[in-house]
C-alpha cells in the first residue's frame, strides 16, 4: 500500500472512491466517464492516481472475468455509469482506468510507478469474509431486487476479491456497495468495520463518512 499517498486522501481511496464519484445524473457517454476518471486521478496533484492504479492492476492480474468485474462496478456505482450500455465489459474498463492512472503518475513524477505491495495477511481476509457473510443475505436482496439499479451476483464477486485479490480492496468495495444501496446495518457492524480498518492499512474515515444506513432501534 502506498501509505505516503494514502494518508493525504481522506475518507476513501482507489477504485472504491472513484465509484463514489459516479453519481446522479447518470451517464452512458464514454467521453464523460473517461473525463471523470482523469479528473479523479488528477486530485491532490496526482496523489489519487497511485491507489487507483494499484487497485486496477490487482484486479486485472486476477482471474475474475469481465462480467464479474462489471457486476462490482455496477454495484459500487449504483448503476450511474452502465458499462453494458456502452458496449464494454469490466476488464476493458479497468484497462482504461489503469492507463489513465499510470499516465497521470508518470506525467507528474517523470518515472514509472512503484511496484504494487503484496496484499495483507490471510487472517485479515478471513475477517473480511466473515463480515461479508454477516450481511450477505441483506446485501444480495438489496442489490438483486432493486427497482432500477438491480444487479445479481454481488456477494460472490466480493468474496472472490477478498480471497483472490486483496482483502483491503474487498473491504472497501463491501463498504461502498452497502452505502450505495443504503443497506440497513446494525451499529455493531459499524464498530466491527472500524476495528478492521486500521489493520487493513486504512483510515477510519473510510468507515466514518456518514454514508451508512445504520439501524436505529
Amino acid at each position: 500500500m502506498n501509505q505516503d499517498h494514502h494518508h493525504r486522501l481522506g475518507s476513501d481511496i482507489g477504485l472504491s472512491c472513484l465509484m463514489k464519484t459516479f453519481h446522479y445524473p447518470r451517464t452512458n457517454r464514454m467521453s464523460i466517464a473517461l473525463a471523470t476518471v482523469w479528473s479523479f486521478a488528477d486530485r491532490e496533484d496526482g496523489a489519487f492516481a497511485h491507489q487507483l492504479l494499484d487497485d486496477a492492476r490487482r484486479l486485472l492480474a486476477s482471474d475474475l472475468p469481465g462480467p464479474e468485474l462489471s457486476v462490482l462496478w455496477r454495484a459500487g456505482t449504483f448503476g450511474d455509469f452502465d458499462l453494458e450500455a456502452c458496449g464494454i465489459e469490466g476488464r476493458q474498463w479497468l484497462t482504461w482506468i489503469e492507463e489513465i492512472a499510470e499516465y497521470r503518475i508518470t506525467w507528474n513524477v517523470g518515472n514509472a510507478p512503484a511496484p504494487v505491495d503484496p496484499p495483507p495477511a490471510r487472517g485479515l481476509g478471513e475477517a473480511v469474509l466473515g463480515e461479508i457473510a454477516l450481511v450477505a443475505q441483506d446485501l444480495e436482496s438489496a442489490t438483486a431486487g432493486h427497482a432500477y439499479a438491480a444487479v445479481s451476483g454481488v456477494v460472490p464477486a466480493l468474496r472472490r476479491v477478498v480471497a483472490e485479490v486483496d482483502p483491503n480492496l474487498g473491504f472497501r468495495l463491501l463498504l461502498r456497495v452497502l452505502k450505495s444501496y443504503s443497506v440497513v446495518i446494525d451499529p455493531e457492524r459499524v464498530e466491527a468495520y472500524r476495528a478492521l480498518a486500521t489493520p487493513l492499512g486504512l483510515e477510519k474515515e473510510v468507515v466514518e463518512d456518514g454514508d451508512f444506513n445504520v439501524r436505529r432501534d
